[in-house]
C-alpha cells in the first residue's frame, strides 16, 4: 500500500481536496490521474451511497451489507471499463473504511468477507459513543493502481459507479493527464469520462 501511496503523490494526486469538498449525499468523488503507463483512481463516497447508512453496522444485516459494497469496491472492472487496446492491469488496492480503522480486521476484508466479527460486537456498545461524530460523515476511500502496457489508448474511461450503487446520482470527477486536466460531473446517463 505504500507503494499506491507513494504512486498517487507521484502522479499529483492529491486528496486533502476532497477532505476539504465537504460531504455530500449521493454524490462521490473520483480523480484520475495517469503518467506514463500507470493509471491512479482515487475515489470517496459517502457510506450512505454504498450501503445505504453511514453508522457503525449494528446488525448483521447492515454488516453484511458493508462487506458486500466493499467486495464490489474492489472489483476495479465492475465499476470502471477501460479501453482494451491499453492494455491495463490492475496492480493494487487500497480500500478504507472507517469501520475497520485502526482493527486487523481491516485487512482480513481483503481475503475473506465472512471474516468472524465477535471482537467487533465485544465493543460496539463500548465503542457507540465514540463514533458518534463519525457517523455524521462515515466515508469510503479506495485508491487503484493499474500498469498499462499502451497508456496512449487511455482516451477515456466508463464509469459504472452509478449503476453499481443507484444511491449515487452524481460523481465529481477530476483528471491530470499528458492531454491536460479536466473536471465534470457524471451522472447515471453521462458516464463517460474523456482522459
Amino acid at each position: 500500500m505504500r507503494k499506491l501511496a507513494a504512486a498517487l503523490v507521484g502522479l499529483g494526486i492529491t486528496f486533502t481536496a476532497f477532505a476539504q469538498g465537504g460531504h455530500e449525499h449521493g454524490v462521490a468523488r473520483l480523480q484520475v490521474a495517469i503518467d506514463g503507463g500507470l493509471l491512479a483512481v482515487e475515489l470517496q463516497s459517502p457510506l450512505d451511497n454504498l450501503v445505504g447508512f453511514e453508522h457503525e453496522p449494528s446488525t448483521e444485516a447492515q454488516r453484511r451489507a458493508l462487506a458486500d459494497a466493499e467486495a464490489r469496491l474492489r472489483d476495479f472492472g465492475a465499476l470502471f471499463v477501460l479501453p482494451a487496446g491499453a492494455g491495463c492491469v490492475l496492480s493494487e488496492v487500497e480500500l478504507e473504511s472507517p469501520w475497520h480503522a485502526g482493527h486487523d480486521e481491516a485487512h482480513d476484508h481483503d481475503h475473506d468477507h465472512d471474516h468472524d466479527h465477535d471482537h467487533e460486537h465485544e465493543h460496539e456498545q463500548d465503542h457507540e459513543h465514540d463514533h458518534d461524530h463519525e457517523e455524521a460523515h462515515g466515508e469510503m476511500h479506495v485508491r487503484y493502481l493499474l500498469n498499462c502496457a499502451t497508456p496512449e489508448a487511455l482516451t477515456g474511461m466508463t464509469v459504472k459507479l452509478a449503476e453499481a450503487f443507484p444511491r449515487t446520482a452524481r460523481i465529481r470527477a477530476e483528471t491530470a493527464t499528458p492531454r491536460g486536466q479536466n473536471a465534470l460531473t457524471l451522472t447515471r446517463g453521462k458516464d463517460k469520462l474523456p482522459l
